[in-house]
């Protein structure tokens, strides 16, 4: 802050800014960071936001607390908005050179494959638990995907508690065992 004062000469405007500076520092931090999510060109966005406000010393005297505050929120909006717009020429023309290695940006095969893999897997064992009987079905659902404990799957589905792990082993079997026949078919 002090280097931004040091190019007003008139002691008035300068206890002025310094006074909005400590006013509005908070607020306008946090415009700037709601709209930007830049850590690490906040503060010099402060500091721009600032400047301009300096440059509208005279205008900002004249409003009311209100209009004032309004106003350099405003002003810190648009300092932030022209940031993103620069920054995102700047990505657009982003010219890789020599100091780039453009390798460590190829996507590892093994990883896709497994991910490829993986993403089969999950598809046949939907298949395979879409062809289960529905009460099954729903056990699998509530433990797995709503994450339920033994005790409200006991009585969502009327079963004791103890005999939920039960319940669940043989469901994964049979989900186990009609992929297993999928595969066989489809390797016939």
């Amino acid at each position: 802050m002090l280097m931004l004062l040091t190019g007003i000469t008139d002691d008035s405007d300068r206890a002025f800014i310094l006074n909005l500076y400590q006013d509005y520092y908070g607020l306008v931090r946090k415009k700037i960071m709601d709209i930007t999510h830049d850590q690490e060109s906040l503060e010099d966005l402060i500091n721009d936001t600032f400047i301009k406000l300096m440059e509208k010393i005279s205008l900002i005297r004249t409003l009311e607390c209100c209009k004032t505050a309004a106003y350099v929120v405003y002003t810190a909006r648009s300092v932030a908005i022209n940031f993103i717009k620069h920054r995102d020429v700047e990505n657009k023309y982003l010219f890789y050179g020599a100091g780039e290695d453009l390798a460590e940006k190829i996507p590892d095969y093994e990883a896709v494959e497994e991910s490829v893999i993986r993403e089969e897997r999950i598809e046949e064992l939907g298949k395979a638990i879409a062809r289960l009987p529905e009460k099954e079905k729903d056990l699998l659902y509530f433990k797995y995907i709503l994450e339920m404990d033994n005790e409200q799957l006991g009585q969502i589905l009327g079963i004791a508690p103890a005999s939920v792990r039960q319940y669940l082993t043989r469901s994964r079997r049979k989900a186990k065992k009609l992929i297993d026949k999928e595969v066989n078919q489809d390797g016939k």
